[in-house]
């Protein structure tokens, strides 16, 4: 199959009958005019300001896609026949992401507040390039006309988000790329990265080799594929990391605790209640949810996680580590002699109470290194950390959003009923992706503006070789990153479907693997 990252180069088609402009997601305001700019050998793209790097990757992008050589070079006076890429310091309206667009019969002229926006640009260019025969490299005889056009764009929310399961089933850093290229295709720009699970540990950590030496691997007896087991060590992620910035993609860390963490007892067993090694198995082949569970009474306990964390910082420079705090059963917790004795010194209610404090205590190192901790909705049981982030996704809760927002913490969400890409697409249609509204209905405006945004989320227990996974991520993914970046006064699903049997298209020459209804 070939990669993904050809998106960047295979461009999708457009025909000037269509009364719209092939776009996902769709800019937020946009003005057709009649007419076009032709792409040419000579075309230069000019920038100004400290756009060098951004204006090379225009420069790299289009070549690909025409096979013509162009000039990159310094703002002149002379803009005829140009992509004008510039900074504008009146544009703060636009944020830190937004950007205009202005194609007339002898300019692009790309404007934007920040670099990001610059880069976002790039991929609507991108989409209005024409290309019906889909070829990657010179098209003899080829007009390249981009149809002039007004663009004013931003994006409705600060995260748009996918979370991909590493522990259940490792995919190693080719897939990872594939992925990070067609996120930012469409403009998608935090990659979750569930790396700690029952399933599996999946990335070095120097303090303690046995994480990736004994807790990488499912125990013999299962059987597994060796390419299903795995880690990223450090050079790999700092190379994900550097690949992913170039592309407007924040990689966020998952470490989880204190549940959802059998596999570490696998190796540390004496960081649990019992002091029980576990055998690692695939999700499958055993519960669901274990009962075991970190000590919150041991305080090596803390010494471990907060090692970990620190590499983990090191290594990640986004400001949020997510670490988990789902499905953590209190059975163990309750029958420890040294967890009950915790409680009692803190003057705790219940075991709910002993995971809000351990919760605060790996929040307190977290901030302290500058860094927001983000949780699953759990972390709201026993009282909720001031600073957290909550991601939630219990989508039968409907008490838990509102709690949230009023406590003053910030909320991504990701609910089951419309996010989790693990379910069927006949459970969880292409449609009903696209008819979510992450705000609900009865928050007001101060409310709203504590939900961050929308995220994906696939758990890799099912679907665990790639032409699975990317059935099931397209082409909803496409649906959600509408959802995280047009207004939803402007979305439009019949816009929507045409637009989107043409990426289809795109993606059967590239030969993506996607879902389609029988």
């Amino acid at each position: 199959m070939k990669k993904l990252r050809l998106l960047l180069i295979i461009i999708l088609p457009y025909t000037i009958q269509c009364q719209d402009l092939n776009i996902i997601p769709y800019p937020n305001k946009v003005e057709k005019d009649k007419g076009f700019f032709e792409l040419k050998p000579n075309t230069s793209i000019i920038y100004e300001n400290d756009l060098f790097e951004q204006a090379k990757q225009y420069e790299e992008s289009l070549e690909r896609a025409t096979g013509f050589s162009f000039a990159t070079r310094k703002a002149t006076k002379n803009k005829t026949n140009s992509i004008v890429l510039r900074l504008n310091r009146k544009l703060p309206h636009l944020g830190e992401e937004g950007y205009t667009m202005k194609v007339t019969k002898s300019l692009v002229l790309i404007e934007a507040y920040n670099s990001n926006g610059i880069f976002w640009a790039l991929q609507t260019f991108l989409q209005l390039l024409p290309n019906d025969i889909l070829r990657e490299a010179k098209v003899d005889s080829k007009k390249w006309n981009i149809p002039n056009c007004k663009i004013v764009d931003k994006p409705r929310f600060a995260w748009r988000g996918l979370m991909i399961d590493y522990s259940r089933t490792f995919w190693n850093i080719r897939t990872t790329k594939k992925y990070i290229d067609a996120l930012a295709f469409y403009k998608i720009n935090k990659l979750h990265m569930h790396l700690t699970d029952d399933q599996g540990w999946r990335v070095e950590i120097e303090n303690y080799p046995k994480l990736t030496d004994v807790a990488s691997k499912f125990d013999t007896i299962y059987n597994e594929p060796k390419e299903r087991e795995g880690y990223f060590k450090k050079s790999d992620i700092r190379e994900l990391v550097a690949y992913a910035q170039a592309r407007n993609i924040d990689l966020i860390p998952e470490i989880e605790m204190p549940g959802h963490s059998s596999e570490v007892f696998s190796a540390y067993p004496e960081l649990t209640c019992k002091g029980e090694a576990m055998k690692i198995h695939p999700f499958t082949d055993g519960p669901n949810i274990h009962n075991e569970i970190f000590c919150a009474g041991n305080d090596e306990t803390f010494v471990f996680l907060k090692n970990i964390l620190s590499e983990i910082i090191e290594l990640f420079p986004s400001k949020y580590v997510h670490i988990g705090g789902d499905e953590a059963p209190k059975k163990h917790w309750k029958e420890c002699d040294k967890c009950q004795r915790r409680i009692r010194e803190l003057n705790l209610k219940n075991e709910h109470g002993l995971q809000s404090w351990f919760i605060s205590q790996i929040e307190d190192y977290l901030s302290s290194n500058g860094k927001i901790l983000i949780g699953w909705d759990e972390i709201v049981e026993g009282g909720l950390s001031p600073n957290a982030t909550v991601m939630y996704w219990r989508a039968w809760e409907n008490e838990v959003p509102e709690f949230v927002v009023n406590q003053g913490n910030n909320l991504i969400m990701t609910p089951t009923s419309h996010c989790y890409f693990d379910y069927g697409n006949e459970t969880i249609t292409i449609e009903k992706v696209y008819s979510y509204n992450p705000v609900p209905s009865i928050f007001n405006k101060k409310q709203s503006e504590k939900v961050l945004g929308v995220q994906a989320n696939f758990w890799s227990h099912i679907n665990r070789i790639e032409p699975e996974m990317d059935r099931q991520i397209f082409p909803r993914i496409l649906a959600l990153a509408e959802v995280g970046w047009s207004d939803e006064q402007n979305k439009d699903w019949d816009r929507f479907t045409r637009s989107l049997n043409r990426h289809l298209k795109a993606f059967d020459v590239l030969g993506i693997y996607y879902y389609q209804k029988e």
